[in-house]
């Protein structure tokens, strides 16, 4: 099931042993939740300390900078871990309070949000956004580029409602298109980053849809309008309601749309891998100033978070909505959220292979068919990852919470992008049974 690395690879540099134990030392004493010993899980110690030399090695190798990871079953902590460095240049090794930029690791938080208001009753999920959002009131398809060089467009069929935001179902785009007419089209878009998000979404509802709503899947900037819904239907700033309602209730106390002055040394720097292989920072045109507070909050991927403070945002998930006595959902709500609600082959189509087997719930991916997945998973599985190679796992049926995050960035690379997929695989080996009582509710 494990990927082999080459031979030589069980040889560690003393460089790379250095920082582990640094971070060791640096780590806060107070863990994002109760530890335990991987034996008293049914997991396997031996093939854990194999997950942790693997990341060790590989910020070794500089196939990135570094690596912080965390590993929960059944609640308890039984892994932990970093490795590398955060800065290069300086060599501030990477350690467990090490800041990351965790991109679409946001949406998750973000769909949590939107949902909270919806166990409320201040809308259904098949309620037109536009309800809320006017701008978004007649919405128009693309058809082609007319001779004019201008987008030709029809009526949309149907409103866009929250649920397609939800989906990723509402025919908007993203920047991430650069081949088709219509992507060159949203490259156009200028989000400034000092635009408040009200200016930011009604700047999107002006852009032509891919498909008519609810007709397609597409990866899009549908979690930055479901930001401003928040702000809308809560009354309140998007970071303000995220912080109040989710943040704070769950002590993720180093998670934030921005930094402050004593935080900012901890962020680690955004790498780009050249065709040579040498690491040099990235300086992405997606990047905005982190310790800027007049950056509006991109609900699809502006935050910035710790492994531990993800571990406990998806630890709540696993639980079922709550964690330590706070309730954040309702049980049936995360249910909602985390079974598939799009065709099953929908990612395939949009992602390629690597997307084998995935679903889409609310806000989250959900495994539907581990059996044919490009790495281990199991059915029922969640997961949303990052472009910057940041990455989660909630497994119900395995009782597993897990993160990995690094920061680089895929423009240019060359090769795969394994990551993912080697975490799983050393994640998963080390599971020494399934408990009985685990059906996995799915």
């Amino acid at each position: 099931m494990t990927r082999r690395a080459p031979r030589w690879a069980a040889f560690v540099s003393l460089g790379a042993l250095a920082v582990s134990a640094f971070a060791a030392a640096a780590r806060d004493d107070a863990p994002p939740l109760p530890r335990s010993s991987p034996r008293a899980v049914g997991m396997s110690r031996a093939r854990l300390h194999r997950l942790d030399e693997f990341f060790r090695i590989r910020a070794a190798q500089h196939r990135a900078a570094g690596f912080v990871w965390m590993v929960a079953r059944d609640g308890k902590l039984v892994d932990e871990g970093a490795s590398g460095y955060r800065n290069l240049a300086t060599h501030a090794p990477m350690t467990l309070d090490t800041r990351f930029r965790i991109a679409s690791m946001t949406k998750p938080i973000t769909t949590v949000a939107v949902l909270k208001l919806y166990e409320r009753g201040d809308f259904q999920l098949d309620d037109p956004v536009s309800r809320f959002l006017p701008e978004f009131a007649h919405p128009r398809v693309f058809v082609r580029m007319g001779a004019d060089g201008q987008p030709v467009t029809v009526p949309a069929r149907h409103p866009i409602t929250i649920r397609d935001l939800l989906t990723q179902q509402s025919g908007l785009g993203y920047v991430f298109d650069d081949t088709t007419p219509l992507g060159k089209v949203y490259a156009t878009l200028h989000l400034a980053p000092h635009d408040s998000l009200a200016t930011v979404v009604r700047k999107i509802a002006q852009m032509p849809l891919y498909f008519q709503p609810g007709e397609g899947w597409r990866y899009s900037f549908a979690d930055d309008v479901l930001g401003r819904l928040v702000e809308v239907v809560s009354g309140m700033p998007f970071a303000k309601f995220v912080h109040q309602e989710i943040l704070a209730p769950l002590a993720m106390n180093s998670t934030s749309f921005h930094l402050g002055p004593a935080e900012a040394p901890l962020l680690a720097t955004l790498y780009r891998r050249q065709p040579d292989g040498e690491l040099v920072p990235s300086h992405s045109p997606w990047l905005m100033d982190p310790t800027d507070p007049r950056v509006w909050p991109s609900g699809g991927g502006g935050m910035i978070s710790t492994a531990g403070d993800y571990l406990r945002f998806a630890q709540m998930l696993a639980n079922g909505g709550s964690l330590d006595g706070h309730e954040i959902l309702s049980p049936v709500t995360v249910a909602l959220m985390t079974h598939n609600q799009v065709p099953p082959d929908a990612l395939y189509r949009y992602f390629g292979p690597d997307s084998t087997g995935l679903g889409y719930g609310l806000g989250v991916a959900v495994e539907l068919d581990a059996a044919h997945a490009p790495q281990a998973e199991l059915n029922g599985d969640i997961s949303w990852g990052g472009v910057w190679d940041t990455q989660w796992l909630v497994s119900p049926r395995s009782g597993l919470v897990a993160v990995l995050l690094t920061q680089i960035d895929p423009t240019g690379a060359t090769g795969p992008r394994r990551d993912r997929g080697d975490f799983h695989d050393l994640l998963f080996s080390a599971v020494r049974h399934l408990a009985a009582r685990r059906d996995g509710g799915r």
